[in-house]
């Protein structure tokens, strides 16, 4: 096996051009506990104030926040050893691990945590509504933070798994600093040594991390958009791991070189229908949820999954498949006489070319998505092709991700989900308040009464019960006015050395990530 460690690595960096190789590997049977792992997307900077840590290895692996989430994804200490709730949901108590030190040398204390948390929630970032709710965060000694909130939130305890910040570093230049976006110091088991746009980041272990000094000395994320070069520095040996497609398993599976690791997700695939005034999928049926909800029932998921996902994936039925609060039971599947039926029964006839029509006016969209994807490019072409075999004159139109005008678009395959609290997943891309025209992340201005009462229950409460009703109820007025057609899950397919021990199987996030989360405990040999 070729592992590389990061200093050969930084000096063969042009071998992770996009182009081609160039530099030699480093000997065969190389004596060094490093890993090099290949990926697509690179991060603007290491910042998990300005980038969700769990959708970055690199910020993953250098930061820690107060908690954590263990192999259930349940929420389990970390900065924090422990916590205490209030009665009423709205005062938290939390108990510091004591002798914890910043990547630099400096003692982490709860003056880091306060600055932190104000500082996110007063920034304006993208981020500040994760402590909307906060109205006071405060220090009691080095060791205690108390967080006191407006209203109860439930999650709360999954975005503080989020890195903390240090104040010694940021407090005179904000906590959007671009110097610490590029050198981040955090708490976490790695740091970072170098960071080389569009090629790496080579991480270093953290000896005096608090958990324990990490089993690897090194890991190396190499940045590599294309997958077809990513399965051939594997395969050459000039990555030792790679994030792949699942059309490349089968280049893996077999080998004594190499081994597959494939985990659930959250991930999900939809059809998003654009449904602002300004620009509506279909003008003339916007308001109608019956096109919407036959549509969920023209496309074969099984198809899909056997077709472009080589069998990794499962059908998607809602946006909580993967959540204990998942309620979503097999209403949607493929069932043209029901596609029938629900058009029928909605005032539409099929016209001479065979597409749906009401007033004349036929189900007809284009639907986008990012071309560079080529999984979800694949998807699409999938897609339109069932839809329009029963009747909705859907066409594949993928673009690059530059062209791509959320306001303008018609429909997209959407990729969305997380495994954590459902809120984090839900409010943002279905809450009217969140349309993209007010600056949130519901992008195609999908808005429903229903849901959003649903939603603000759900978020109000920390009851588990209560919370439970919410979600069930959410899902219920989905199901009624859809705001996607729900296609799949994803599975994560990645190729590890064999003989890599200490991974640890859970359901990871949206893209796959969070394959990174226990890092620090792997290693090689048993």
């Amino acid at each position: 096996m070729t592992r590389r460690p990061p200093s050969a690595f930084a000096a063969g960096a042009c071998l992770l051009l996009a182009a081609t190789g160039c530099a030699a590997a480093a000997p065969s049977g190389a004596a060094d506990d490093t890993l090099t792992y290949a990926l697509g997307d690179e991060p603007e900077e290491f910042n998990p104030a300005l980038v969700d840590e769990h959708l970055d290895p690199v910020t993953e692996m250098v930061f820690r926040g107060l908690t954590a989430h263990d192999a259930d994804n349940e929420v389990v200490p970390a900065l924090a050893e422990s916590w205490e709730v209030d009665d009423d949901g709205r005062t938290y108590t939390f108990a510091l691990r004591e002798g914890v030190t910043w990547h630099d040398g400096e003692a982490f204390t709860a003056a880091d945590v306060v600055f932190t948390i104000e500082a996110v929630r007063d920034g304006g970032f993208a981020t500040s509504n994760k402590f909307a709710d906060v109205d006071e965060v405060r220090a009691e000694g080095d060791h205690t933070v108390v967080v006191e909130l407006s209203d109860p939130a439930p999650a709360l305890l999954d975005t503080l798994s989020n890195g903390i910040l240090p104040e010694h570093l940021l407090a005179a230049t904000g906590i959007d600093d671009p110097a610490f976006g590029e050198h981040p110091v955090g708490t976490g088991p790695f740091r970072l040594d170098t960071w080389r746009h569009g090629e790496y980041a080579s991480l270093s272990a953290f000896p005096d991390y608090y958990g324990g000094a990490p089993g690897l000395s090194g890991i190396t994320i190499a940045y590599v958009p294309d997958a077809a070069t990513r399965l051939m520095r594997l395969r050459n040996g000039e990555v030792d791991a790679a994030a792949l497609e699942p059309r490349q398993a089968g280049e893996v599976r077999g080998g004594d070189r190499l081994r597959l690791e494939v985990a659930p997700t959250a991930d999900y695939r939809g059809i998003m229908f654009n449904m602002s005034p300004e620009h509506c999928w279909s003008d003339a049926h916007c308001d109608d949820p019956a096109p919407r909800l036959a549509m969920n029932y023209a496309v074969d998921r099984d198809a899909v999954i056997d077709g472009v996902l080589h069998g990794y994936g499962s059908p998607a039925l809602g946006p909580l498949d993967q959540s204990p609060f998942g309620t979503a039971d097999t209403r949607y599947s493929f069932d043209p006489e029901r596609v029938e039926r629900i058009m029928t029964e909605g005032g539409y006839r099929r016209n001479g070319d065979g597409i749906w029509a009401k007033g004349g006016e036929p189900v007809a969209f284009d639907l986008t998505t990012f071309a560079e994807d080529g999984v979800r490019a694949a998807m699409i072409e999938v897609l339109a092709t069932q839809l329009r075999d029963q009747g909705f004159d859907a066409t594949a139109d993928p673009r690059p991700r530059d062209a791509v005008d959320w306001a303008r678009l018609d429909a997209f395959l959407i990729g969305w989900g997380t495994p954590y609290d459902p809120d984090g997943s839900l409010y943002g891309p279905f809450h009217s308040a969140e349309a993209l025209a007010e600056g949130g992340s519901n992008y195609g201005s999908y808005a429903d009464d229903a849901v959003d009462d649903a939603l603000d229950r759900g978020r109000a409460t920390a009851d588990p019960a209560a919370r439970e009703a919410a979600y069930a109820d959410f899902q219920e007025a989905i199901a009624e006015n859809p705001p996607y057609v729900f296609v799949t899950y994803l599975e994560a397919v990645n190729a590890v050395p064999a003989g890599l021990t200490g991974i640890r199987q859970r359901t990871l996030a949206h893209h796959g990530y969070g394959f990174f989360w226990n890092a620090e405990e792997w290693s090689y040999g048993s």
